[in-house]
């Protein structure tokens, strides 16, 4: 935190020579669909501000110094402000009914002249608390360290893309269960929100125009959201939209083969809350055609009247974690499955189950050959979303002659991750591979 400091005390000097006393934002939440300007410059003293308070444990693995070295030059070059609102949205949630859904529409904006810039559409990764979703950014500004993702988004903005994040389902304003890692419902509520971020852009009152270029990327389950959004649009909607380049990064793509294994492992997990979060959603969503993911089905009688009630959007990711046996204080790892029934344990063992059935109609690989340009960034010591989750479909579109549009690239980068359980690779690593997948979209950028 000190060196993060020392990084910007430059930059917050210059920051108050150039945007004077009383520029930053206030803390009064905005209308529905108001706008919201910010100088990229005060946002980076925000960031360095809101750092000086107590962190948030679920948010603690986000290497912050990191975000500095790579996007912070985006902010402190204030090549556009930024103008952001939130936007409600007519969907389809995962049960067939009609939903509104919320994003957030993040825009650059350069005084009177409007800029021409592609949209890029961000997906988040896994969130199950509903005040971190992008969207309710807009009422918490004095504390953007709580919403990592955002300010990623806004860096990118400001470098003159307008950029469009879905809440999802269940999050934002949607008080529903989220369909989490279902990719049917998750791409077409990224396409819905693509289609009202346009029409927001095409009205008059937009700070800028859209110029036909269209990208895509994502971390974590928004790099499973990303990749299935990315063959929705290619499958599915060729007529209404082309997609430029997609950025699919560290996403769970392998659900019946390498996350299967993560269910199944003997190894304690930092993060078992993933497990109990996929049954509830696939609960919802198949639970009219199957009691197999019901809680009574999949959770021993200690967990099925008690972790399901977690996932309503109130209870942030680490909540759910104690709830299931893990200690933060003093640190005490657990094995996700020591929560599930054993007939349940069976069927995730079993290849040929319907349980896994249902997982492989989700790998986010399965049913297109790619045609766009793909790029997936994967931490080859990722312990949450294993590295072979990218492998995995990297090899499944080669195979299937899509080789010279999709790209796997493995990251490097040095993780100090300590005993802390809340550290893993897997956060601490998503700075750099952001960074490392906007830098490539941006080659194609016109």
């Amino acid at each position: 935190m000190k060196r993060f400091r020392r990084i910007i005390c430059g930059i917050l000097a210059s920051a108050v020579l150039l945007t004077g006393c009383g520029s930053g934002p206030d803390s009064s939440a905005p209308q529905q669909g108001s706008a919201v300007t910010l100088d990229p410059l005060v946002l980076l003293a925000d960031i360095s501000s809101s750092l000086q308070g107590p962190l948030v444990r679920s948010l603690g693995g986000w290497e912050w110094v990191r975000f500095v070295s790579s996007f912070g030059t985006a902010l402190t070059a204030r090549k556009y402000e930024l103008v952001l609102q939130k936007v409600s949205y007519a969907s389809i949630g995962a049960d067939g009914q009609p939903r509104t859904l919320s994003g957030l529409l993040i825009l650059p904006r350069s005084g009177s002249v409007r800029p021409s810039v592609p949209i890029l559409l961000y997906q988040h990764g896994t969130e199950p608390y509903r005040p971190y979703s992008p969207s309710r950014y807009l009422e918490n500004r004095l504390r953007p360290i709580d919403y990592p993702e955002v300010m990623v988004a806004a860096a990118i903005a400001s470098t003159g893309y307008a950029v469009a994040m879905a809440d999802y389902e269940g999050l934002g304003d949607s008080t529903g269960t989220q369909p989490y890692v279902h990719g049917a419902s998750l791409a077409r509520q990224v396409v819905d929100m693509l289609r009202a971020s346009r029409s927001i852009i095409a009205a008059s009152a937009s700070p800028c125009t859209w110029n036909g270029q269209l990208f895509l990327m994502g971390y974590s389950e928004g790099g499973y959201a990303t990749m299935v959004a990315t063959r929705e649009l290619q499958v599915n909607h060729a007529a209404e939209f082309t997609v430029t380049a997609s950025a699919p990064l560290a996403g769970p793509h392998d659900l019946s083969g390498v996350m299967r294994g993560v269910m199944l492992s003997d190894s304690p997990s930092k993060a078992p809350y993933f497990l109990p979060f996929v049954l509830n959603s696939y609960n919802y969503v198949y639970g009219g055609r199957t009691t197999l993911f019901s809680p009574d089905s999949t959770l021993l009688p200690a967990y099925a009247g008690v972790l399901p009630p977690l996932f309503d959007g109130n209870t942030p990711a680490d909540r759910i974690s104690e709830a299931m046996g893990m200690s933060f204080s003093p640190p005490q790892l657990i094995l996700p499955k020591s929560t599930l029934t054993d007939s349940f344990i069976g069927q995730l063992a079993l290849d040929t189950s319907p349980a896994v059935a249902f997982l492989r109609e989700n790998d986010s690989y399965r049913g297109w050959v790619p045609s766009v340009p793909i790029r997936m960034v994967h931490h080859g010591d990722d312990e949450l979303v294993p590295f072979a989750n990218s492998q995995v479909a990297f090899a499944a579109f080669s195979t299937a002659g899509a080789k010279r549009w999709v790209a796997l690239a493995r990251e490097t980068l040095a993780i100090p991750v300590t005993a802390d359980p809340v550290m893993t690779t897997h956060v601490s690593a998503a700075f750099p591979i952001l960074f490392n997948g906007w830098s490539w979209l941006d080659t194609f950028k016109r």
